[in-house]
């Protein structure tokens, strides 16, 4: 078997552990590049005139074929959407988000909490998707492009977020209520709306905040 059947045989069995939406043309140019860098930190040394490489001799070597798993799948996890900087920790992409949009970490991680109790797949019967509960159209305005990717929604929901609290001038309180119930409907009321749902929800994300 010849460097480049090889090549092709450890690829298809790295990216079968790779979840990610990823460049396919970077994700080869990387693969190739630690792929030949491995092999030359191998034992096995080439001393043929053909360039060939017993399949036993590579195939057989656990730790280089998980090496390469691992390198690929995690160079692979950067390409986000427009979250390429984030990872896919919960508690490291709120700080960055945190950082990027100067929100409270700590607020945000309420919103998260109340809104769908960190389960990056949620669904509400209205429609509202992802960890931070975005509408699709909302979402959509936001630039959030996959609304269950878990950096994707959290960067959108801590910037619709920070929209609603420049709104109201900071006030965590009617910030949260735009962001449960429309702004619409709070400057309506001037108030948190007289909705139960709207009421029990920022009393929520507050207790949460505070505790």
């Amino acid at each position: 078997m010849n460097v480049q059947s090889i090549y092709h045989l450890m690829q298809m069995q790295a990216m079968s552990t790779v979840t990610s939406t990823t460049n396919s043309n970077n994700t080869n140019t990387d693969f190739n590049q630690l792929f030949q860098s491995l092999i030359g930190n191998s034992q096995y040394t080439n001393t043929s005139s053909d360039s060939e490489i017993p399949a036993a001799n590579f195939l057989n070597n656990p730790e280089l074929a998980q090496s390469i798993r691992s390198q690929v799948t995690a160079n692979s996890l950067t390409d986000i959407s427009d979250s390429t900087a984030f990872n896919q920790d919960i508690t490291t992409i709120i700080d960055q988000a945190a950082t990027q949009y100067n929100v409270d970490p700590k607020l945000i991680d309420a919103v998260i909490q109340t809104e769908s109790n960190y389960n990056q797949h949620a669904v509400s019967h209205a429609g509202a998707q992802g960890l931070m509960q975005l509408m699709p159209d909302t979402a959509k305005g936001l630039g959030v492009q996959n609304p269950l990717d878990p950096a994707e929604n959290i960067l959108g929901g801590a910037k619709y977020l920070k929209q609603m609290l420049d709104r109201y001038d900071g006030n965590k309180t009617l910030a949260l209520a735009a962001y449960n119930a429309g702004p619409g409907n709070v400057d309506k009321y001037n108030d948190v709306p007289p909705f139960a749902e709207t009421q029990s929800y920022v009393q929520k994300v507050l207790g949460q905040y505070l505790a």
